[in-house]
């Protein structure tokens, strides 16, 4: 019996960083393959910019992030109601356009793709095109989810030009300063020039809903407080991240009609679940798993094993964040949520790049808790058994 031919030898569904990560460095490794992205919008990574700390990744790893990199800066700062810090760790940035440009450029893509099926050797498109591949990857964003197993992080981005310099050197990642309104919330600003700045509005609410309008004037005025004046707007990022608060927030075990999909394709970026569970940043896991399949041979039977390994270790890895996030969400109230991230950057420097790197120590566990947390013993209490109480009840 003959080897069965394809169309192609990668096909990936969406167009978003671990997609196009995943199809440019193939390309890099091997020309020859013949590969296509499927994007259901005009534009590659959609309208976003992905960002990570210098000790996120590992020489090793930062490479394969390395070209699309739009701006580093030595440091940044942040800022809450009782404690400022700044902290020299680099900071770098990840912008949808370099992403785009770069990618577009080196692999086919075709753009206004509806996809309707996703299988492990096939793709079908709204109005029944299909494409066959040795290899598929779901890149769709995220699966659905329990929304009684997730808190969210919800944010409003403006990219702003400003009409005079804002006066910053290095990103304000954190600005909680500001009225703490629908649960934690602060402003987050990423200065691209001297007068060219991101400046977001983000918040840890126990809903989804956004009302961008609001938003817009809140950023508005958050710039007339620093004295920024607006010149134009040149574009705008809006989202609301699931921020799990149990690894089992995927319905996949309540008969969910795609759970099979995650369970026969390689899943990748945030649909894998290869995204930090308590500040939502995707980019370092995404980077690993890319760095991972660079090592494996380009079949299916071959990489879904790895993939599935991935995805569990990622999950088991962050046990911790998820109680972080069960401690603002379920052992503080709204407006207090805040003091959880304000007793976190009193800590040192090496824990702190850990915290954000994914990969933390045995003994960063015992000197958090060794402090004196801004929530009660009950309250922790109730964090650390709302999981077992949970997972009795599905």
């Amino acid at each position: 019996m003959s080897e069965r031919q394809f169309d192609f030898d990668c096909v990936f569904v969406g167009g978003g960083l671990a997609n196009c990560l995943l199809a440019y460095w193939y390309k890099q490794k091997s020309p020859q393959l013949k590969i296509i992205i499927l994007e259901k919008n005009d534009f590659l990574g959609g309208n976003h910019t992905w960002s990570f700390h210098e000790k996120d990744l590992t020489p090793k790893e930062f490479k394969f992030i390395e070209p699309f990199v739009s701006k580093k800066w030595k440091g940044y700062s942040v800022a809450f109601p009782k404690h400022n810090r700044e902290l020299s760790t680099a900071y770098y940035s990840v912008r949808s356009e370099e992403l785009n440009e770069k990618v577009k450029n080196l692999v086919d893509v075709e753009f206004g793709v509806d996809i309707v099926g996703v299988a492990p050797h096939n793709v079908t498109a709204l109005g029944g095109k299909q494409w066959s591949s040795q290899m598929v990857f779901d890149g769709r964003g995220f699966l659905p989810f329990d929304e009684q197993m997730v808190g969210f992080q919800k944010f409003v981005g403006m990219e702003l030009e400003l009409e005079s310099h804002h006066g910053l050197s290095r990103p304000i990642l954190m600005d909680s300063t500001v009225e703490q309104k629908d649960g934690f919330r602060f402003f987050y600003c990423l200065p691209w020039d001297e007068t060219r700045i991101l400046v977001e509005d983000t918040r840890y609410s126990e809903n989804s809903h956004l009302d961008i309008s609001e938003y817009r004037e809140e950023i508005k005025r958050y710039c007339a407080q620093k004295n920024w004046k607006i010149r134009k707007v040149n574009r705008e990022e809006v989202g609301a991240l699931p921020i799990p608060l149990r690894a089992k927030y995927l319905p996949s075990n309540k008969g969910f009609p795609e759970s099979w999909v995650q369970r026969l394709v390689p899943c990748v970026g945030v649909r894998g679940g290869f995204f930090h569970s308590t500040t939502g940043y995707s980019l370092p896991d995404t980077v690993r798993v890319v760095r991972r399949l660079m090592e494996v041979e380009n079949k299916y039977e071959v990489i879904f094993p790895v993939m599935v390994k991935l995805a569990h270790s990622t999950a088991s890895r962050q046990w911790f964040f998820r109680l972080l996030n069960r401690m603002m969400f379920i052992g503080s109230t709204p407006q207090n949520r805040y003091k959880i991230l304000e007793f976190f950057y009193r800590m040192p420097k090496g824990l702190i790049n850990r915290f954000y790197s994914g990969r933390m120590w045995p003994t960063d566990y015992i000197r958090i808790f060794l402090g004196r947390p801004p929530i009660k013993v009950k309250d922790a209490l109730k964090c650390i058994l709302h999981n077992r109480e949970q997972a009795n009840a599905t």
